[in-house]
């Protein structure tokens, strides 16, 4: 058995679009994929017994540094909003798992304190997780 691996990082992140994968895995600082867990009340039967419905709802969110370019993460995310794209997190290479999923994109905040290197916190709703092993490729 593989010794644990507790460091987030080195690792990737991509969001495939119709013509390519985009890797940016240099621009977080902070990734994670978020559950958020909820139950109903329980509902009780006359036997006695009870059901109570739990739901899981998945978001992936991460700290980005700032890149002002043509071709930085603010202008793709907003050129590709709204979309609901295929993507892949791999907390650490050296772990051998991966976890995809869909993200639905959406915008992040550009800019920040004067003479700066700024961030900004992105946030997307995700779907359809699952994992496996990551074979390095």
């Amino acid at each position: 058995m593989a010794g644990k691996i507790r460091t987030l990082g080195p690792g990737i992140f991509k969001i495939t679009d119709t013509a390519n994968g985009r890797d940016f895995s240099a621009d977080l600082t902070k990734a994670q994929l978020n559950p958020s867990n909820s139950s109903d009340d329980p509902t009780t039967y006359l036997d006695g017994s009870e059901e109570t419905n739990t739901t899981t709802t998945w978001t992936f969110e991460g700290t980005v540094g700032d890149d002002f370019s043509e071709d930085g993460l603010a202008v793709w995310l907003f050129d590709h909003k709204g979309e609901t794209l295929p993507a892949q997190f791999v907390p650490n290479t050296k772990g051998n798992i991966q976890w995809t999923f869909n993200v639905t994109i959406a915008p992040i905040a550009i800019g920040g304190d004067v003479k700066s290197k700024n961030t900004n916190d992105l946030s997307f709703a995700v779907t359809n997780v699952a994992h496996t092993a990551y074979s390095g490729k």
